[in-house]
């Protein structure tokens, strides 16, 4: 997924070279002309981050005056997994599941669709978006931690062969926003930036160990069971997200 989003914003950030390259020399070519009549397409493409899920690169389209669509792709990295797990505290995730969630997080992939209304340089929209989230490391104690909601971190079984979780999460969101457009002095640019709020929806959890064995029990699909519902339910009570975002935004000629 990650290679597939770089070739991704490689893309795009060609495109937008090419794009402003052949401007300039449109313009160039059409200097001596007394008047410059300047139009531009209904499709634009952006890069940015959206704090604090992801850095993000896509792909609007204006359907009419007021509405535009919009489709885009994400990567979620450090630091942002330390900064989504205390806005999920801060509306009440319990410290030791926030605690596991950091510990266990490698890397997160985002797509997400939305939908804007524009009036004058100012727009408000709704967006969903699909998260997977991968983690690894998980220890006997934190899965007891979370299932439990104590904090298990100083129980360590000396001696025991070494024996760790992964964890997948596949999340949908649902992000409600509010943007202004700051144009740049080339007309093709601008600036946005958005203010917004995400709620987590939907979740599912999905827990393998480096002990296939283990997995194949009845008593380790049961404590996977528990452990997704604990997560999902979690993530539903307190999945709220504020987000701030910035995009330089490249309107095509």
């Amino acid at each position: 997924m990650m290679k597939v989003y770089l070739k991704f914003v490689s893309c795009l950030f060609f495109y937008l070279l090419l794009a402003v390259t052949n401007s300039y020399l449109f313009a160039q070519i059409n200097s001596g002309s007394s008047e410059t009549v300047k139009t531009f397409s209904q499709s634009s493409i952006f890069i940015g981050t959206q704090i604090p899920l992801q850095f993000t690169a896509g792909y609007a389209y204006q359907i009419s005056h007021h509405f535009s669509a919009k489709a885009q792709a994400g990567l979620l990295t450090r630091p942002f997994d330390g900064l989504i797990v205390n806005s999920l505290q801060a509306f009440g995730l319990d410290k030791n599941l926030g605690r596991v969630i950091k510990k266990a997080f490698r890397t997160g992939s985002l797509l997400g669709f939305g939908s804007d209304y524009h009036f004058g340089k100012n727009y408000a929209g709704i967006s969903g978006q699909y998260i997977h989230l991968k983690g690894g490391g998980i220890t006997p104690a934190d899965a007891l931690s979370v299932y439990f909601n104590q904090d298990f971190s100083s129980f360590d079984p000396r001696g025991l062969p070494v024996f760790e979780f992964n964890m997948q999460s596949d999340i949908l969101n649902i992000n409600a926003l509010y943007g202004h457009e700051f144009q740049l002095s080339n007309p093709h640019l601008s600036i946005n930036t958005e203010v917004g709020l995400s709620k987590i929806v939907a979740s599912k959890n999905y827990f393998s160990s480096n002990r296939s064995l283990v997995d194949g029990t009845a008593f380790a699909r049961n404590i996977y069971n528990q452990l997704d519902k604990e997560m999902r339910t979690s993530f539903w009570e307190h999945g709220y997200i504020p987000t701030l975002s910035i995009y330089l935004v490249y309107r095509l000629p």
